[in-house]
């Protein structure tokens, strides 16, 4: 296992991510439930990706895995997890990247991507049509 590294996001709030090889900037985000470790170090994605010639940043998003869980109502305002990783990006430099969201992962980084974030490659899987189509109908996060 690599590494935790921590970082404080926007508001303070302690995230913790971990990263693994070297090359293009690949940030992977798990699902709801997980962790980083469950859903890309466990099973071998992570080492996959990197082996790929590709820089893993896989942070545990707020509330999962290593990263604090307020509970402060007011420590949890909309879009706070895609808050969370633009934070992420601008604390390591990032200014090119790839990004990969699963399940929850893919709806913060479709909530990125809304709010401005510009990968060169972003992949979603595991939230299905409707958490395309339909994200409205689910609860706002």
């Amino acid at each position: 296992m690599t590494d935790l590294h921590r970082f404080q996001s926007f508001d303070g709030v302690s995230i913790g991510y971990r990263t693994l090889g070297e090359g293009w900037p690949t940030l992977l985000l798990h699902g709801f439930l997980a962790s980083a470790e469950a859903n890309w170090f466990l099973p071998g994605i992570a080492a996959a990706v990197a082996a790929a010639g590709r820089r893993v940043i896989a942070p545990d998003l707020r509330g999962h895995g290593r990263s604090d869980a307020p509970t402060d109502p007011a420590a949890w305002p909309r879009d706070v997890l895609a808050m969370d990783q633009e934070a992420l990006i601008a604390h390591l430099h990032l200014s090119d990247y790839d990004l990969v969201g699963y399940s929850l992962g893919a709806r913060t980084a479709v909530r990125m991507a809304v709010r401005g974030a510009r990968p060169r490659k972003l992949v979603l899987a595991g939230m299905g049509e409707r958490g395309l189509m339909a994200a409205g109908a689910r609860p706002a996060g």
